[in-house]
């Protein structure tokens, strides 16, 4: 009886140590291979740093696309009623922008740093679920953020501002201006492209075969202008 009940607490005690599942294919040398502490401390990083990364980039490009269809439309009265047209489309390719930059944000924008709370408080029982909330996060959060930069999204970047310049050419005689803008409005839309927030899927890679995470961005600056961000 004493043997039996020494092989429970000893199969009990197996159990609350085993490591929590871990995803198809992960390869040798993976941080996915890694005991569970150190798996959702590489998770907690790596969703708290993309966060703070959307939230400049969010803030950033939505700020100054609002200031920028703000002052617009402030300064279209100004001007003769012929050249109104230029501000006016202006100010709207400016607000399309605002949509942009703030629809369909990366759940990691408000849930890292909750998840990063949950797991530096995290027990043995709860240990398993944020692993899986955490891996989820990282999968979705990495295939969102390649959407974000496909060829399509730069596609009808370039057709959404050569349908401006048209506009301003057909509509209002403006072909000169219209081409202006366009060009800028283009420049602009390419550089919020670039800067969008890529950091998941290196992330996604070093979690599941082991390449380092080296990530190099270009991000919008504190003031006028970008900035280069390198990590490791």
């Amino acid at each position: 009886m004493r043997a039996t009940a020494v092989l429970v607490l000893l199969s009990l005690s197996a159990v609350s140590r085993a490591d929590c599942p871990r995803p198809e294919g992960v390869k040798a040398g993976s941080v996915a291979t890694r005991g569970d502490a150190e798996r959702l401390k590489f998770l907690s990083a790596r969703v708290t740093d993309e966060s703070a990364a959307a939230t400049r980039w969010t803030g950033g490009w939505g700020g100054a696309y609002g200031l920028f269809t703000i002052v617009q439309l402030a300064v279209a009265p100004l001007f003769p009623e012929e050249e109104r047209p230029d501000w006016y489309w202006g100010a709207f390719s400016t607000a399309v922008g605002v949509a942009f930059s703030i629809l369909d944000p990366l759940e990691v924008l408000s849930g890292g740093p909750g998840f990063a709370r949950r797991a530096a408080s995290a027990t043995p029982d709860s240990t398993c679920a944020l692993l899986a909330d955490g891996e989820r996060m990282l999968r979705e959060g990495a295939a969102h953020e390649a959407t974000g930069r496909k060829w399509y999204v730069h596609l009808a970047n370039v057709l959404f501002n050569a349908g401006i310049g048209v506009v301003l050419g057909l509509a209002h005689n403006r072909w000169v201006s219209g081409a202006i803008n366009a060009a800028v409005g283009l420049a602009i839309g390419e550089a919020t492209i670039f800067t969008s927030p890529n950091g998941l899927g290196d992330a996604l890679v070093a979690y599941e075969s082991g390449a380092p995470v080296v990530t190099f961005r270009v991000v919008p600056a504190a003031g006028p202008g970008v900035g280069v961000l390198l990590t490791f």
